[in-house]
Formats: C-alpha cells, sequence, structure tokens
C-alpha cells in the first residue's frame, strides 16, 4: 500500500471556511475575520457578504494560494469569521471605519495621528521675541508656523533664521540675567539683546524678516541658499552643498504650506496626498477654509501594502479618516480648549470637498457614505495645490526613513524628560580621554543629530599642554579648544554648540566639565556625567552584582539610574561607547607610530 500524506489542517479548515462563505447572506454589511484565539485579524465591508467571502477562500479546493501576499498569510491564520448586516453599503463603510479604529486589526491599513509635529513658535508680545522649537500649539498670543514633517525641518529652519537675522537663542531666564554678552555674540551668532547692544527697534524688524519668511515670502532667503550651494559646489566643499541642498528642501516644505491662497476663492476644501514606499506610508491632509490654508495634518499609515494600488489606499484612507474627523469634531465641540490650554492642531470642521492626486476607488460609495465630493485637479491651482500636499508627504515619509538609522525623536525626548533639559537635545557630544601612563595622550568628541552619529562632526584632539596622566587638565585643553570664540569647523565655518555635552565618568569628571564651562561663559548647554555600571562582590556570595549605569546631573546629589530596556540608555551608552572606540583608536594610532619610530 502506498504512503498516504497527512490531511493539511489549513487545507481543511479553508475548506470548512469556503463552506462557510457560501452560506453567508447576500445582504451589505461587515466582516470580522478571527484567528483561532478569537482575536480579529481584518475587518472589511461589502455590497454583497457572500460574495465577498468567497473571494478569500476560492482557492481551498485546488490548494491555489490567494494571488495577494499579505491576503494569503492573512487568510492563512483565519479560522471564523463573524459577519454584521446592514442597511445599505454607506452604513457599511462607516461601521468598518468605527470598528477598525475600536480594535485595530494587525492586516487592516490604519491611521496614526501624530498630534505631536513640531512647530516653530513666536511670542511676538516679547520686547525681544526669539524662535522657538514645540510640538505643542497653546492660545497665549503667540505666532505658531507649521507643523514641520519631522524635528530635524524645524529645527534646521529654525537655526537657519536664527543664524541669518542672529536672533537670540537663549531661554527667557538666562536672558533675563545676563550681565555681559555670551560666546554667541563672540561668535557673531547674536546681537547681544540680552546687555541692550542692539535697540528694540531694530531687533524687531530682524524678526520680523524672520516671521515673513515662515509665512512664505521666503525669496530672499531661497536665493542666498541658491547661490551658497553653487558656490559650495563649485569648491568641491559637498558636505556643504548638501547642508545648502536640505536646508532648501525644509524651506520648500514649510513656506509651501503657509503661502497656500487660492486668491478669489472662497472654497472649503481638503487636499490630501498619500506617499509610499517599502511597507510604510504617510498621509498630509492640507485644511483650506475660505480659500486659505489654515492647517496641515500628517498621518502615518501603518500595514501599508505595497501590493495594493494608491486608489485602493486612498479609498481606506479617506474612509476612515472623516469618519473619524467627523467624531473628533463633536468632541471638540463639547472641549474646544483642555484643560491645560492646549489645542488639537488640524480639528477644524469638515470640508465638503476633497481634492486627490488621483481618484480612490468607488468614489461614488465614499461621496454618498461621507457626503464629502471627491475630485481630481482640473486647474493649475488645483494641481499646485496637490503637489504642495505630495511634497509634504514625501518629505515626512523620508524624515521616518533618516530616524531610522537613529535612535529616533522618542530616544531624544525621553532623554529630554529623564534629565529635566530646557531644550531637545538634537544635538549631543561626548568627550573622552585615552593614555597609557601619560604618554601619547589624546581625547575625542563624538557628535550625535537627531539621536544619528555623524561622523563628518568627529574630532581627534592630540593632547598639547598637559604632561603626564592629568584628566582634568586634559579635559580643560579639549573643552577649551571646542568652546573658545574662534573654534572652527574643518570647513572654516564656526560650529553650533551642542544641546548636550556627556562627559565619560561619575561626579568629579562632571563638577571638573562644569566649572570649565563655566570658566568659558558658555551659556545654554546642558552638561551630564555618564557613570559605567559597577560590578560588586565581597567574595562570599554565590552572585554577583552589578549597579546600573547612572547619569551624574550638577545639582543633584543622587545619580539618574539608566535602565537597559529605554531608549535613552541605548542611545547614551552608543554616544559614550562611540567617544571611547574614537579615543582608543586615535590613541593606538598614535602609539603604533612611535613604535616604529623608535624601531628604526
Amino acid at each position: 500500500m502506498e504512503n498516504q500524506d497527512p490531511p493539511n489542517p489549513i487545507s481543511k479548515m479553508r475548506v470548512q471556511l469556503l463552506e462557510s462563505a457560501h452560506a453567508a447572506p447576500t445582504d451589505p454589511g461587515v466582516y470580522l475575520m478571527r484567528d483561532a484565539s478569537g482575536a480579529i485579524l481584518y475587518i472589511g465591508k461589502a455590497k454583497n457578504l457572500k460574495n465577498r467571502l468567497v473571494t478569500y477562500f476560492q482557492g481551498a479546493r485546488s490548494g491555489a494560494a490567494h494571488e495577494i501576499p499579505r491576503i494569503e498569510i492573512m487568510v492563512s491564520r483565519v479560522e471564523k469569521f463573524d459577519v454584521i448586516l446592514t442597511e445599505t453599503e454607506s452604513e457599511a463603510l462607516i461601521l468598518e471605519c468605527t470598528l477598525i479604529k475600536k480594535h485595530k486589526p494587525k492586516f487592516n491599513i490604519r491611521l496614526k495621528d501624530d498630534k505631536a509635529y513640531p512647530y516653530l513658535r513666536i511670542q511676538v508680545g516679547d520686547e525681544f521675541p526669539r524662535i522657538e522649537w514645540t510640538r505643542r500649539v497653546r492660545r497665549d498670543g503667540a505666532r505658531y508656523f507649521g507643523p514641520f514633517p519631522s524635528g530635524y525641518s524645524a529645527k534646521s529652519i529654525m537655526r537657519l533664521l536664527i543664524e541669518m537675522f542672529k536672533l537670540r537663542d537663549c531661554s527667557d531666564n538666562t536672558f533675563r540675567h545676563r550681565s555681559r554678552p555670551c560666546i554667541l555674540y563672540q561668535m557673531q551668532k547674536c546681537t547681544g539683546p540680552c546687555v541692550g547692544l542692539i535697540s528694540k527697534e531694530a531687533y524687531r524688524e530682524s524678526i520680523e524678516s524672520a516671521i515673513r519668511i515662515l509665512e512664505g515670502k521666503s525669496d530672499l532667503l531661497r536665493t542666498e541658499l541658491e547661490r551658497g550651494m553653487r558656490d559650495a559646489a563649485e569648491h568641491e566643499e559637498y558636505e556643504d552643498a548638501a547642508f545648502y541642498r536640505d536646508s532648501l528642501e525644509n524651506l520648500s516644505v514649510v513656506t509651501a504650506t503657509q503661502s497656500v491662497d487660492e486668491a478669489g476663492a472662497e472654497r472649503n476644501r481638503d487636499v490630501i496626498a498619500v506617499e509610499r514606499g517599502a511597507g510604510a506610508g504617510h498621509a498630509v491632509v492640507l485644511q483650506i477654509r475660505g480659500g486659505k490654508m489654515v492647517a496641515v495634518r500628517h498621518l502615518n499609515l501603518q500595514n501599508s501594502d505595497d501590493a495594493m494600488t494608491d486608489s485602493e489606499v486612498l479609498f481606506d484612507f479617506l474612509a476612515q479618516y472623516y469618519v473619524q474627523l467627523e467624531a473628533d469634531v463633536k468632541a471638540a465641540e463639547k472641549a474646544a480648549e483642555t484643560d491645560d490650554g492646549i489645542l488639537s492642531p488640524g480639528l477644524v470642521f469638515a470640508a465638503r470637498e476633497a481634492l486627490l492626486p488621483v481618484a480612490p476607488d468607488d468614489p461614488e460609495l465614499l461621496e454618498r457614505a461621507l457626503g464629502v465630493k471627491i475630485r481630481v485637479p482640473e486647474t493649475d491651482v488645483e494641481r499646485q495645490l496637490v503637489n504642495v500636499a505630495k511634497t509634504n508627504a514625501r518629505h515626512a515619509l523620508e524624515q521616518a526613513k533618516k530616524n531610522e538609522t537613529g535612535h529616533g525623536l522618542a530616544a531624544l525626548e525621553e532623554i529630554q524628560d529623564k534629565l529635566h533639559l530646557p531644550k531637545l537635545p538634537t544635538r549631543i557630544e561626548c568627550y573622552d580621554n585615552s593614555n597609557i601612563q601619560g604618554e601619547d595622550a589624546v581625547a575625542s568628541r563624538v557628535v550625535f543629530i537627531d539621536g544619528a552619529p555623524n561622523k563628518n562632526l568627529y574630532r581627534r584632539y592630540k593632547i598639547r599642554t598637559v604632561e603626564g596622566a592629568n584628566d582634568f587638565a586634559t579635559m580643560r585643553e579639549v573643552l577649551g579648544r571646542r568652546f573658545s570664540g574662534s573654534a572652527r569647523g574643518e570647513n572654516g565655518e564656526i560650529e553650533d554648540l551642542p544641546d548636550l555635552v556627556v562627559v565619560d565618568g561619575g561626579k568629579g569628571q562632571l563638577s571638573q566639565a562644569v566649572v570649565i564651562l563655566e570658566e568659558l561663559s558658555v551659556q545654554g548647554v546642558a552638561v551630564v556625567g555618564l557613570a559605567k555600571a559597577r560590578t560588586e562582590s565581597d567574595f562570599r556570595k554565590k552572585e554577583v552584582e552589578s549597579t546600573l549605569e547612572r547619569i551624574f546631573i550638577p545639582g543633584r546629589k543622587n545619580p539618574v539610574p539608566l535602565h537597559p530596556h529605554t531608549q535613552a540608555y541605548k542611545l547614551l551608552v552608543h554616544v559614550r561607547d562611540e567617544a571611547h572606540r574614537f579615543a582608543i583608536t586615535y590613541h593606538r594610532l598614535l602609539r603604533d607610530k612611535r613604535s616604529l619610530k623608535s624601531g628604526d
């Protein structure tokens, strides 16, 4: 007798599901796919439930897999499904979106409204306003510009404007208590308003110029950046050329949205674009009311499937977005402002028209169910509006990919919260020394920008003034060379100050660094000490005990422990270990060179 293969349990289950699908009603409604534990894998809607469900399992008897890989993976996990009948297909669409938001199935495209996108804030009522980076929009009389697709974009534009118009960058507390100009004035990056070196009227002209650029009137700055990019490329200064290129791109993103204005139009519409790539997706909604752009919403598309067409993705996006928007607006009407005065950007009344780059699947169903007219561009103005939305969505998606190479904004925010820093540490510098009994003494500096190492900014220091092993004197020399007013980068430019300086060591090393920075009159730079975990044993215990990595903060007696599972731990330890590696590598290089010479 020939051996027979045992029955395939998946095929048997799929045949049973096919039989159940054939028995399903032909009415419109919603279906919920469930796994063996009863968890919902996928939620869909159909005009005819029987016909739709059969398409999932019709290859069961032949053993053929579904042609779409994502659906095949989902179907292979399904053990049963439920159906909910509705009167119309429009009702089924609304119910589907409501259930997706409630249950968050693994195989549905879901929208994640990132309400923490950054803005630039200018408190125009101050005598000497400054540009601030924030994720919270409040009713406080300040001007807000954005949102920006990423912290990097906001920070880049802020730096450009501060340097171009030499605006103050210090906190209000530091500004009020200054008695002499800080190092930024010495570096010719600030006009010294803190000590009256510029009049209120002249400073006001500078801040108004920055505001005009943020409002979209950016021709002057754009011209300067384009000239700088051309000059840098001609002189083969490619790092500078890349900086100018990125700055132009960031400027285009923010000024395009701020300057959206349909001349002579009183139309209320949403301009929507979705960009996708490698399983990721990002949507941007420009909310235009009365012909003017009043808000921008950024939404991540989770579980985006590359096999789906743009029209299919737009259908899912529009359905979920407008169903959720209606619920958000109703909630906002009951509580227009939260207890702490923070607003929810983008929560304005729903438009009755959506302008899209391409038509979604079944636009008639969307119009009936959502009450929104679906349109594609017909005029040059409409095509320009769609291009603005596409530019923002594409830029946000690219920034998200860049953040994946580093530790990301979440790690920076965790560090800011844990260390009680006044601003996000987008530029972190770490210093370390290396020598053997004082010989071949060197030090290193590593720089992390937006949570990722920037090796173009790494520096090696050969110690010039210190004899023997003296870590304090070595640190004094290195920090003095870094933070003197004449410190410049490889291309001659004055370097930006860091938001956070990390020194390798505990309370003693931190105290030394604080004294040195005070002697150098460095203001607005936070400094902490990162001490390695200690291994403790009295040789009588069976187990060796180890402490956590610890952060020492000026003015605080006890260190802050760093738990290994946190993102703050991973970033700070990465920074410290990278500085140590860079210093050791340089020390070994010099030692080997000296050994070769002595061998000759």
